[in-house]
């Protein structure tokens, strides 16, 4: 039966079917359903030329990964195919025989599939506004209930090339919606890159926690498990102490190491500052706490015993339900904790980063014609645009000193600058572009090129053009850049980690707020946030110190009547007469013993002298004081002076409450000897399950760590742990001076200290359940109603069980005021806090702006970006612009910019991320200056290298291909590597690749022994420690190698100061001798990251005179194109530059010795060959 009326056709009859316009208008058909086939029937009414229907499914779920895909890696314009399962029997409706098959008149068939779910499917619509408002901090629903953890057989079932649901991908080759869209999409991606580790964190644990539950000592099993996790375990975490710190209140706490664990933490990515913890007291089923760490210290001080560490931290979000608190006061709770750190993301990277793309306004986006408008029309700065000539003399302004001016919209006359023409191209590049973009391979000189254009700036602008922002991405690139500039113009600022440049130690900003007058208001604030800091300790004394609430309180809160407040009030004037007892409940004290008959503290009590004179010559007062025993020399600061002791107000409740007192020393509550035990047993198989070698995982250099703690403290140059704290929980310690006829002990309350109940249950008995089980029978509970003793206006009459009832409602209500009060102010104390960092930002910048140049990492770039805007900078130079994610680039510029520069090379090191699916999949690992150079964006290339000698140099040809780099004559004169037959080789080998201490990390010992035995070897032929450097790709092969250089000392020749870093650690650098070490080598065909081609160029590019290569040449031929080309290069040469056996020349006679293993390194012992020398040594002897 046709799905349409016969009427009806002859409106069909009158459409034009040919128009050009028909996609606008609805597209009208015939369709017939089978219902025995499930099957339709479709044609049109009138033979058409071209087919304009469409069957296409609008369950395209996946339909946002093809259109942010669409343009990565294909043109913009290039239609995408339409996904149906329904549509199989035409492929293409635009087709000619399918336009062929309708004009004849014939009829489509389509089967129905009824298999299919007809839920209709909603497309997520993207605010990409909402980012601004969202909080950094993630919360419990962003780590435990993710997607990942909702429904994690979707997750693992996910091809790694597929992108993650729900997260945007970096568009590379097509442009963006508008500005906000590219904000909500770098945004997302940075969040993701940090928060996808905690989840998978999180669930790791739990799944290892379940796992554990049935094993008989679970806590064994927990830490056991828990090695080689995507997390680190800290276990017994406690609170300690609320320490006042230089930007917010933070708590300091107590943990342990799983006993497998051995830390070396001056060298332990664990913990480092600006890392972000997740604590739980329930295993994260519940209970979620995320924290900062804020202080380590090279090595965390230790707790209360051998087995703990302490640690300051910054509460950053809290668990309103269960809130960490400041401690339980009565010792009951005793509140235990995990706490976990992610493996990978260092929190502190993105933390500055995201907040700076909250507050950056669409509008006031710098650079959005390029950046998200992909336009190519680059302009000329404004600030240059009505220069217009440029004297681009760099030379010292001295009489008669040529004048080489250019005109930058015009061709530039020919100078004799000593650069060669892309150098010069790349000179007017950086000058005339508003956004400068200059690619340098290894060794072209772009350092030279941007130093020399700041150089031209500085001499051609005074200090109206504003300084002139220098970033990069580490400390020591940093400092290089500067020292080059320093050499023409000394008014440079070095912001945020102290620097390690003898030359600029003089311009870091810290040095310089010294010598400048700190701003007016400065102090006063710096007071009142010292004053919040005593009302906070003040609060924190009350709730310790002060176990039951006074008559004050419950009389405000009414929680008495006024007769019963008055019969509480009698108790404590009948009490006055009585005999006091001292706090250990030894002896009784009346007023004519005092506190003779006891000791307190170690301090020797006082005998009667004669009086002492003071420093006028007049005797001093007499002590007057009842406590005769105790030495107060220290309470005053005079130690000539005894403050007389105030007699203290009795507490009517504290009499009232005289049975349920109990005391508290200092020392706590100790750990239990079977815990003590346990502890010392897993102390000693420490290295006895588990090697001496720490996972290499955690490691990091030392000067690493040092780097990361000073760029998180900025110019804050508190030591560790020297803010003033106050302990809180068992460590409390009691701040109030004992009164007469106490003792040094702090009161308690111990609501289940009751004897009045004949058939009580103390094990039953919980004052903190509320499920109404007590301990008591249901008689019992009718006798010690609380509602029924209220009607009771004598509440001496009260028995002891109904008086703790009582009062654990108002100390809890009264303990809940003190909790928000300490709040509240610690609240007041950050905001305090960022008020002095706003006045200190404003001082900062008007420093920064009586000089010509400011530097500062990429990390600090975006911390420090309130005092970016207040430099109001007009140009910036980003330095190896090629290694940060993009984020980082836009979150350091600011809306005073009017020119960027960016120098580096997109085939050498990518950016970093810690989920490489992201950086792969959603192509957050392209940096701006690769997706800029990807959509041709106006951009000058170097290209004569001037470091390696040529032969070195054709290593990386097939990387640079079009155009091929060019040598600088001056590599043609380098000299030969003495001792070696060539200067350039390839030793093969097929020795397979091992692990250390079960780590992901690869290692290969053969390579570490060669490695070390020919450093050695090149010493001896006269170069010194500092001309080699040991490189890899590995972290594991860098402590291996580091090992056998250690063990190849002698006593006339160390090689242990040999630099062995990372290949990534290596970027920027040169020297004259590099040993490449490979590592790879295995039956799976595995290669790692020799297969990352920016990786590979980086490593053969190190080398200036001599480069050695350690690796397995069959396998990386088999297993990578680029390797297969360069050693098929190798291969090629004139000479023998690769085989199984290495070349050794004796400079003396011309021997060479080939050695394939490192014991053939004893025929070489000296240096040399086997050979006499027929020379006499200065003692006379002749060899």
């Amino acid at each position: 039966m046709s799905s349409r009326k016969e009427p009806s056709r002859s409106r069909w009859e009158n459409i034009d079917w040919e128009s050009p316009d028909l996609s606008s208008t609805p597209t009208v058909v015939n369709a017939t359903l089978n219902s025995l086939t499930n099957e339709f029937e479709v044609s049109k009414p009138k033979t058409p030329s071209r087919s304009k229907f469409d069957f296409g499914s609008n369950n395209n779920s996946n339909g946002w990964i093809h259109d942010a895909e669409r343009g990565w890696d294909s043109s913009p314009n290039v239609p995408e195919k339409s996904w149906d399962p329904c549509y199989k029997p035409v492929q293409d409706l635009n087709a000619g025989q399918q336009q062929h098959k309708f004009s004849s008149g014939e009829t489509a068939v389509f089967r129905l599939n009824m298999d299919m779910d007809d839920t209709p499917v909603f497309s997520k619509v993207v605010d990409y506004t909402a980012f601004r408002n969202q909080d950094i901090i993630p919360d419990y629903d962003d780590i435990i209930t993710a997607e990942e953890l909702k429904d994690p057989e979707v997750w693992e079932n996910r091809n790694f090339r597929t992108p993650f649901p729900d997260i945007p991908i970096n568009r590379i080759k097509t442009p963006y919606d508008n500005a906000d869209q590219y904000l909500y999409t770098h945004f997302e991606l940075m969040r993701q890159d940090f928060l996808i580790p905690l989840q998978k964190a999180v669930k790791a644990y739990k799944e290892v926690y379940n796992y554990t539950k049935t094993k008989d000592d679970q806590g064994l099993a927990m830490e056991t498990a828990s090695n080689q996790q995507p997390y680190r375990l800290y276990e017994h975490v406690r609170l300690n102490a609320i320490v006042f710190g230089s930007r917010q209140p933070l708590y300091r706490i107590s943990f342990r190491l799983p006993y497998y664990c051995r830390v070396n933490w001056p060298q332990s990515k664990r913990l480092m500052p600006g890392t972000l913890v997740l604590l739980s007291k329930d295993h994260f089923d519940k209970d979620l706490k995320i924290a900062t760490i804020v202080e380590r210290g090279d090595e965390p001080m230790r707790g209360a015993n051998r087995f703990e560490y302490l640690l300051d931290l910054y509460l950053e979000r809290d668990n309103e339900n269960q809130p960490f608190g400041f401690g339980d006061p009565t010792m009951i709770n005793d509140d235990t904790y995990v706490m976990i750190e992610a493996t990978d993301g260092y929190f502190e990277a993105y933390r500055h980063v995201l907040n700076v793309f909250q507050r950056i306004k669409p509008t006031e986006l710098p650079f959005k014609q390029y950046l998200v408008d992909l336009s190519n029309e680059v302009m000329l700065p404004h600030y240059a645009a009505r220069k217009g000539t440029y004297d681009i003399n760099v030379h010292k302004r001295v009489r008669g000193r040529e004048r080489w001016n250019v005109d930058i919209n015009r061709e530039w006359p020919v100078y004799n600058t000593g650069m060669d023409k892309t150098q010069m191209d790349a000179l007017k590049t950086i000058l005339s572009h508003n956004l400068s973009i200059v690619q340098g391979p290894p060794g072209t000189g772009k350092t030279y090129v941007g130093t020399y254009a700041m150089q031209v700036l500085l001499n051609n602008f005074d200090f109206s053009l504003g300084p002139i922002v220098c970033i990069c991405q580490t400390n020591h690139a940093l400092d290089q850049f500067l020292e080059h500039i320093y050499k023409f113009d000394e008014k440079i600022v070095r912001v945020g980690g102290r620097s390690k440049s003898e030359l600029l130690k003089d311009n870091t900003l810290y040095e310089l707020k010294k010598i400048h007058e700190r701003p007016r208001g400065l102090g006063r604030m710096y007071r009142s946030r010292d004053e919040l800091g005593k009302e906070i300790r003040k609060a924190l004394i009350e709730l310790y110190e002060e176990p039951c609430v006074s008559i004050d309180f419950i009389t405000s809160t009414k929680a008495l009547n006024p007769r019963q407040i008055e019969s509480l009030k009698r108790i404590s004037e009948r009490n006055k007469n009585r005999p006091k007892q001292s706090a250990a409940n030894t002896f009784i004290n009346d007023d004519s013993d005092s506190d003779d008959d006891w000791e307190i503290s170690s301090i020797e009590p006082v005998t009667k002298k004669a009086p002492i004179k003071n420093t006028r010559g007049n005797p001093a007062p007499a002590a007057k004081s009842r406590n005769k025993g105790v030495n107060n020399s220290w309470a005053g600061g005079n130690p000539n002076r005894v403050e007389p002791v105030k007699e203290k107000k009795t507490n009517p409740v504290e009499v009232w409450l005289a049975d349920a007192i109990d005391f508290i020393d200092d020392t706590g509550m100790m750990s239990t000897i079977a815990e003590e035990m346990k502890q010392t047993l897993l102390e000693k198989e420490k290295g006895l399950i588990f090697d001496d070698d720490p996972d290499d995982r955690d490691l990091i250099e030392e000067e690493e760590l040092k780097e990361v703690t000073q760029e998180f403290r900025g110019d804050d140059d508190s030591r560790a742990f020297k803010n003033p704290f106050i302990q809180i929980g068992k460590a409390y310690k009691k701040q109030n001076e004992p009164g007469p006829g106490e003792g040094p002990e702090r009161k308690v309350v111990n609501y289940q200290k009751i004897r009045t109940a004949t058939d009580f249950e103390p094990q039953k008995f919980n004052f903190f359940d509320d499920s109404g089980d007590d301990g008591f029978s249901e008689e019992e509970n009718n006798k010690y109603s609380l509602e029924r003793w209220t009607k009771e206006n004598d509440v001496s009459m009260w028995p002891l069980p109904v008086r703790l009832k009582a009062h654990k409602i108002w100390v809890d209500q009264r303990n809940a005021m003190l909790e928000q009060k300490m709040n509240m102010l610690m609240k007041r104390y950050v905001e305090l806090s960022n008020e002095i960092r706003k006045t200190t930002a404003n001082f900062e910048a008007k420093i920064c702006r009586e000089h010509r140049v400011v530097g500062m990492t990429s990390t600090a770039a975006a911390k420090y970006h309130d005092l970016l805007e207040e430099m109001r900078p007009r140009v910036m130079v980003v330095e190896e612009a090629a290694e940060m994610l993009e984020s980082h680039i836009i979150s350091a510029v600011t809306r005073s910019l009017e020119h960027l520069i960016l120098i580096g090379d997109h085939q050498q090191l990518r950016p970093s991320t810690a989920v490489h699916a992201l950086a792969e999949n959603h192509a957050l690992g392209v940096s701006l200056f690769e997706r800029l150079v990807k959509n041709d964006f106006p951009f000058t290339r170097l290209s004569h290298q001037r470091r390696m000698r040529p032969e070195i140099r054709t290593m990386i040809n097939p990387i640079y291909i079009d155009p091929p780099l060019k040598d600088h004559p001056d590599v043609l004169t380098y000299p030969p590597i003495k001792g070696m037959e060539q200067s350039l080789f390839f030793l093969a080998h097929t020795e397979d690749e091992t692990h250390l201490s079960d780590s992901a990390s690869k290692v290969n010992e053969h390579e570490a022994k060669m490695a070390a035995k020919l450093s050695v070897y090149l010493l001896l032929q006269g170069y010194r420690t500092e001309d080699i450097t040991i490189i890899t790709m590995y972290a594991g092969q860098k402590s291996l190698i580091k090992k056998a250089l250690r063990e190849e000392r002698r006593a006339y020749t160390d090689p242990e100061p040999i630099q062995v870093s990372s290949v990534d650690g290596f970027q920027g650098e040169e020297n004259k001798i590099i040993i490449l070490s490979l590592v790879r080598s295995n039956a799976n065909g595995q290669i790692g990251f020799l297969k990352v081609v920016n990786r590979v160029c980086v490593s053969l590019s190190r080398a200036k005179y001599g480069f050695y290569i350690l690796g397995n040449a069959s396998l990386l031929c088999e297993k990578s194109d680029l390797w297969n080309e360069i050693i098929g290069n190798l291969e090629n040469q004139s000479t023998k530059m690769i085989g199984t056996k290495l070349p050794l020349k004796c400079k003396k006679h011309n021997v060479i010795t080939e050695v394939q293993w490192p014991v053939d390194f004893t025929e070489v012992e000296e240096g040399g060959c086997t050979r006499t020398c027929g020379e006499f040594l200065p003692c006379g002897h002749k060899v």
